[in-house]
């Protein structure tokens, strides 16, 4: 029997009333790992995030609470499973949370944060949210939880432990109700096989570091969507979704030396211009991922050999 794709979509609860999550109060001193208050100039001048080692956190609602009348996110375990892998693979210290609840993903949060020696050897934190969403929130399976509040867990503010360290936000979510198009074109094949593809120039500012910097909250944050502001992300039943599905892959064959940019491009092309949904809908219909790089650096993940 043919499956149809499912989005992730809550199009239906309007009047689920949005919460905003409480934050933790701002300290007037904070710590980084070269000492209080103080970041060596080194540290900064790197070209690349020194990642060794890694916490990954992975999601994964399926089932909701009655009064939120959504469907069950069947087919998300596939998607849990192949990213906590990924992870594993790649030298992190991963968890797997199965319908979390606002509480549960609080508690867990606050037992990263409060690890403190723990996190002085943690070069990267990645977040893998797998569930139901809006525009600007994912919901937990008791409740909703505005994106922005679930990311300020960990700014430079909330974890100072995690100053200048990658924080990426991974969410295989719906970000509104509509249903993403596009044109058919057909490809004609190059002429000459060895054109290249032009080559951007990296400028690179001076600047002085001996005198007090500022670390804006928003900064080494990258967060990573299944699709664009507005529309559904898909997931099949029996395969999973597309996005997690080519994500998954992606992180499998990168090369070793890799930037994470290019993986994160290559499955934008695969899933936004390859992925052809199974929906009812007539026309073509499409789903592009997207990703917002807060990033200040390369981000290159050690690879096992």
């Amino acid at each position: 029997m043919e499956t149809f794709d499912e989005l992730d979509a809550v199009a239906g609860n309007k009047g689920e009333t949005l919460t905003k999550t409480p934050i933790a109060p701002i300290a007037n001193e904070t710590e980084s790992n070269s000492g209080q208050g103080k970041i060596a100039a080194e540290h900064l001048n790197q070209a690349e995030y020194p990642i060794s080692s890694g916490i990954a956190v992975v999601i994964n609602n399926i089932n909701f609470d009655d009064k939120l009348n959504f469907t069950d996110r069947i087919g998300s375990d596939l998607d849990a499973s192949s990213l906590f892998q990924r992870f594993m693979e790649l030298g992190f210290d991963s968890d797997l949370l199965n319908d979390a609840t606002k509480n549960e993903m609080e508690t867990k949060f606050n037992e990263i944060k409060g690890d403190k020696e723990s996190l002085k050897i943690t070069d990267c934190l990645i977040v893998v949210l797998l569930t139901h969403g809006t525009e600007d929130s994912v919901y937990m399976t008791d409740g909703v939880v505005k994106i922005k509040n679930v990311m300020e867990h960990f700014n430079a503010t909330n974890c100072p432990e995690l100053h200048l360290k990658p924080k990426v936000f991974i969410l295989q979510a719906c970000r509104g109700s509509d249903i993403g198009g596009g044109v058919e074109r057909k490809v004609i094949r190059n002429r000459d096989p060895n054109q290249a593809d032009a080559s951007a120039s990296y400028v690179e500012y001076d600047e002085e570091f001996g005198e007090t910097i500022r670390i804006p909250n928003e900064a080494d944050f990258l967060a990573v969507y299944s699709t664009s502001t507005g529309y559904g992300s898909f997931r099949n039943t029996e395969t999973g979704s597309p996005f997690v599905r080519h994500l998954s892959d992606e992180l499998r064959e990168m090369k070793k030396g890799e930037d994470f940019y290019k993986v994160l491009t290559r499955v934008n092309k695969k899933v936004g211009m390859g992925y052809k949904p199974k929906h009812k809908s007539e026309g073509v219909i499409t789903q592009m991922p997207c990703f917002i790089s807060h990033l200040t650096k390369d981000l290159v993940f050690k690879q096992k050999v």
